[in-house]
């Protein structure tokens, strides 16, 4: 069994990358840590939101937890990666916000700075993806 790093910081953008990597999880048998960087001292709306995914994947039979790490602002990356390092994890699945190239690195991105931080694979599942799990999403390989 190999574990996937699912990282979400409570938006709905991050939540895109949720079907993709239970749908991984489930077909491989793999466990899932969600991780969030906590950049605020009370998050309590956002953690309350991550507790209720992490126990809705877990209600469909994956192995699910949830790590919660304390990071600076424009740091969450680096708090991503060594959650990743921490836990043995094999695989990153992280959501794109779909800014573009060039606003993103205009802003900054979580995921674009992750990148070259992680030593494992990173899954970036992009903006624009609106399938419903990860079956959809290899159906759609398949067939093209």
């Amino acid at each position: 069994m190999y574990t996937i790093v699912l990282a979400l910081d409570g938006s709905d953008g991050s939540d895109r990358a949720i079907p993709v990597a239970e749908g991984l999880a489930r077909r491989d048998g793999a466990r899932i840590v969600v991780a969030h960087a906590r950049t605020h001292a009370l998050e309590t709306a956002v953690e309350a939101a991550l507790h209720n995914r992490v126990d809705a994947i877990a209600e469909t039979g994956v192995d699910c937890t949830l790590e919660i790490r304390d990071s600076l602002d424009g740091e969450e990356a680096k708090t991503l990666a060594a959650v990743a390092r921490d836990v043995d994890a094999a695989l990153i699945v992280i959501a794109s916000r779909g800014r573009g190239p060039f606003r993103g690195a205009l802003l900054g991105s979580t995921t674009q700075r992750l990148l070259p931080l992680a030593t494992i694979p990173v899954l970036v599942v992009p903006g624009a993806y609106t399938g419903d799990s990860f079956e959809t999403a290899e159906r759609t390989a398949a067939e093209a």
